[in-house]
């Protein structure tokens, strides 16, 4: 008999269950990492903040500390800004753990902004033009890229400021020569 309560109550849980809003998953706040950009003396020169819109993922760069006109401006593939090897002439280099750039469509191109993952780096970014007095900034959206998990992710990946214009035509790099500036994508906490 004390079934009976219980098998009877059951209707009224599932109708105040299913009367309970339900959970908005658009409303959530968009990813985010940032990445503080360093001399290879270790200064802070700059920060990049990330935002991953769904579409693609918006960049915001601040550099300071650069010779006046455009440089070059890459994803790497490593999340590394120490000295390493440079992969065409096999010398140390500054930030050069930081490896060559993102091309997670292994196009092994490397081309202007924009063009497609198997066409060109994901990692190839507009060129940073500084001021006459070093200072520069940048908004750009990357398309090709993510910071949820996955193949086309940047968290944890580098972002390197050269110290010559890129061409968006020279492999492997743009022809944009030593790398000046380095940080690491980390991303924000929620």
């Amino acid at each position: 008999m004390r079934v009976l309560p219980i098998c009877a109550a059951l209707p009224f849980a599932t109708l105040v269950a299913c009367s309970q809003p339900a959970t908005d998953r658009t409303s959530a706040a968009p990813m985010q990492a940032e990445a503080t950009l360093r001399t290879a003396e270790g200064q802070s020169a700059g920060r990049a903040t990330l935002t991953d819109h769904g579409a693609g993922v918006s960049m915001k760069i601040e550099a300071a500390g650069l010779t006046p006109g455009p440089h070059g401006f890459h994803i790497h593939l490593n999340g590394a800004c120490a000295p390493g090897p440079d992969a065409a002439t096999g010398k140390t280099v500054a930030f050069g753990a930081a490896g060559g750039h993102f091309d997670p469509g292994a196009s092994q191109h490397h081309g202007a902004p924009g063009g497609a993952p198997t066409a060109n780096h994901a990692g190839d970014q507009p060129n940073l033009v500084a001021d006459a007095g070093g200072r520069a900034s940048l908004e750009y959206t990357n398309t090709n890229v993510t910071l949820s998990p996955g193949q086309g992710s940047v968290v944890g990946r580098a972002l390197v400021v050269h110290a010559d214009p890129d061409d968006y035509k020279s492999d492997p790099a743009g022809n944009s020569g030593p790398r000046v500036l380095c940080g690491v994508i980390e991303a924000k906490a929620r």
